[in-house]
């Protein structure tokens, strides 16, 4: 991974801001272990603090306010000024479930530049409200994406493994860290992915691990730039790769509901997708669109059908 320098800051696609970690669904193995974090409301003093201080050094194309689901948060509204004051980007990205959007005022849409919503088969987000948030976009000139998730990863493992070698492996196909770049922001240090602030946060009674291990501090000092550079391009696992699955968990039909049932951990091992985790290393997470536009279409179906595999 590389970037750019532009205006003496670091270019970057995205940085993500976990307004809240909870969610009024519970879907299983949600990705930001929403299902099992307990209430936790963003301080927009906090947020216009630590992007201040980011925006000296980074400009992303985007700042992606999620959670859990950030709609629950009572004072979103102050989160997107603050975002906005900072000016750490010109683009506010909110990622919801849709299934409170009805509620939320004008003021919302017109401050906002764009809304993603997730809609999943278990959510029951009806296709006239789609249309009504349709409909309010265009009103408002904001932009709507609606993507339909019908499938899910394993994300996580609360016994994790003691391999150091599939640790690395898990690291190096990671597209969070590497692909889609999901920098996060929480209480004063950015982090690679949010994974890494909500593994140690929800297993900390059973681990040594905390969320600062995988951070870096923000901070006003003419060596920021640099150390920021060497945090966002270490190959060095994480420490909370351990017991995280990046994007090679085993695929399932997507869940509600499943935290309440009693199950029997299990280790890492036991949830990867041991296809998948060989067919990303094997073509490489970054190089997997370059290497489709430059062959050809025989060898393009044979690389599709060995990444079907694992789907």
């Amino acid at each position: 991974m590389s970037f750019k320098i532009k205006n003496g800051k670091i270019q970057t696609s995205l940085c993500e801001l976990n307004v809240v970690h909870h969610c009024n669904l519970s879907c299983r193995s949600c990705s930001h272990l929403s299902e099992r974090m307990n209430k936790y409301f963003v301080d927009p003093d906090q947020v216009l603090k630590d992007f201040s201080i980011l925006a000296e050094y980074c400009h992303p194309q985007h700042v992606r306010l999620c959670g859990g689901e950030p709609l629950l948060h009572p004072r979103l509204l102050d989160v997107v000024d603050a975002v906005r004051d900072s000016g750490i980007s010109e683009c506010i990205r909110v990622v919801t479930n849709g299934t409170l959007l009805h509620r939320m005022p004008d003021r919302f849409w017109q401050k906002v530049d764009q809304i993603q919503i997730s809609i999943y088969p278990t959510s029951r987000v009806t296709s006239q409200k789609i249309r009504n948030y349709r409909r309010l976009a265009r009103k408002h000139n904001t932009g709507l994406e609606v993507r339909y998730v019908k499938r899910f990863r394993e994300s996580f493992s609360e016994l994790g493994t003691t391999e150091s070698d599939l640790i690395k492996r898990i690291y190096s196909t990671c597209q969070i860290a590497h692909t889609w770049c999901c920098q996060a922001i929480f209480e004063g240090y950015i982090y690679r992915c949010s994974p890494s602030i909500m593994i140690p946060r929800l297993l900390e009674k059973q681990t040594k691990i905390t969320a600062e291990l995988d951070g870096l501090k923000l901070e006003l000092s003419s060596t920021f730039t640099d150390d920021l550079k060497k945090f966002l391009v270490t190959k060095e696992p994480l420490k909370a790769c351990r017991y995280c699955l990046g994007t090679v968990g085993k695929r399932f039909v997507q869940a509600q509901d499943a935290y309440r049932v009693s199950i029997i951990p299990c280790s890492s091992e036991e949830l990867i997708d041991w296809k998948y985790l060989k067919y990303y290393e094997f073509v490489g997470n970054r190089q997997v669109p370059y290497l489709l536009q430059c062959i050809g279409a025989p060898v393009k179906k044979v690389l599709l059908a060995v990444r079907n595999l694992g789907r």
